[in-house]
């Protein structure tokens, strides 16, 4: 569904001719790994406690 707030995502594919698919994956292959650093150096630094 399109709506006010989606309406960015889709002009911008549509600028760099991209499909919302491709979009994804290059996101995603960036985001899990850049997460988990986030989460790792949080545990290391003692700002998140693992019990």
């Amino acid at each position: 569904m399109m709506g006010p707030t989606s309406a960015p995502l889709w002009v911008l594919l549509g600028l760099v001719k991209a499909e919302l698919g491709d979009f994804q994956k290059h996101a995603l292959r960036w985001g899990i790994p850049v997460s988990l650093a986030y989460i790792a150096f949080a545990v290391i630094t003692g700002a998140v406690t693992v019990t």
